[in-house]
């Protein structure tokens, strides 16, 4: 039940990115990382259709990490690029080429033998005390606060990645507070509202939305989706050993096929990020030989 959750949460998820990037990208570069940016996306019926994938994909993301564990949950969550990637091939009745078949094998390759090699703990409870739950918090904060001054300071596809980093690792923290938030609902509804995980969860849904917003805004769809889909599992499965005391069998032999699992998966994952459909499907004019021109004049258009 546990994997079937957390495919269904990818399937879902992967089918409100092209939605809500198309509708970001219309979006001046001032406004990145600026909660009005929210406010004008909510105007937006497209973006409002994507938001509603993220929400139906996050409740099924929680029901899986209920009671599955970070490092089983994360990574099987990643096949979201998949999804989205077979969407857009639907949607734009484009064949799927043996290349793309070679990256969304890989990927899967990759994941099955991270699980039979790892052996990642099925389960976990979300229990840490006050320190830990300090530490992840501040180490979350101070890397995602390093990525968005370095987009801000930055233009062109390096801005893209510095966001793409700062929505990963929002995302990330927002799976384990999920975990968390799932996990209290034993103890009551009463006794889950007087307790700090539902305030949290909230305030960090709105950073994350925030910052995946200003990630696609930010054009380089190449650059932002792949580490997006590769910082998200990545990140929580490391909060997950390190707050929860989740494992990996890493012992013999098994450390160095894990780590070759995942190099395959993060490979075939940045391949299919990359791919010039989902530029084509997601920034148009990027895909273009006269893009930057294009975007020249969409801007010049937004100032008269």
């Amino acid at each position: 039940m546990i994997v079937l959750l957390s495919l269904l949460a990818a399937l879902v998820f992967g089918s409100g990115v092209v939605l809500q990037r198309r509708a970001a990208m219309d979006e001046p570069d001032h406004q990145a990382a600026n909660p009005v940016l929210l406010v004008r996306l909510f105007r937006r019926p497209m973006w409002l259709l994507g938001l509603c994938a993220d929400v139906g994909g996050f409740a099924l993301q929680a029901a899986a990490l209920s009671r599955g564990s970070l490092v089983l949950v994360q990574p099987l969550v990643t096949t979201s690029l998949l999804f989205t990637f077979v969407f857009i091939s639907v949607w734009y009745h484009e064949p799927i080429t043996a290349g793309d078949w070679a990256a969304m094998l890989l990927v899967m390759a990759g994941l099955s033998a991270f699980f039979i090699v790892a052996s990642p703990t099925e389960e976990s409870v979300p229990v840490s005390d006050a320190r830990g739950w300090l530490l992840c918090a501040s180490a979350v904060i101070l890397l995602t606060g390093i990525a968005v001054g370095g987009g801000l300071r930055s233009r062109g596809p390096a801005r893209a990645t510095f966001f793409g980093v700062a929505a990963g690792t929002a995302d990330a923290f927002m799976a384990v507070l999920a975990k968390a938030f799932a996990g209290s609902w034993d103890r009551g509804l009463a006794s889950l509202f007087r307790s700090w995980v539902p305030y949290a969860l909230l305030a960090g849904g709105l950073v994350a939305l925030l910052l995946v917003s200003t990630a696609y805004q930010a054009g380089h769809p190449t650059m932002s989706l792949p580490i997006i889909t590769v910082a998200d599992p990545l990140l929580g499965s490391c909060i997950g050993i390190s707050l929860f005391g989740e494992q990996l069998t890493l012992s013999g032999l098994r450390g160095p096929g894990m780590v070759l699992s995942l190099l395959a998966m993060g490979t075939g994952l940045v391949a299919l990020g990359r791919s010039s459909r989902v530029a084509r499907a997601m920034a148009p004019e990027e895909s273009e030989p006269a893009g930057l021109h294009v975007s020249a004049l969409r801007r010049a258009n937004r100032m008269t």
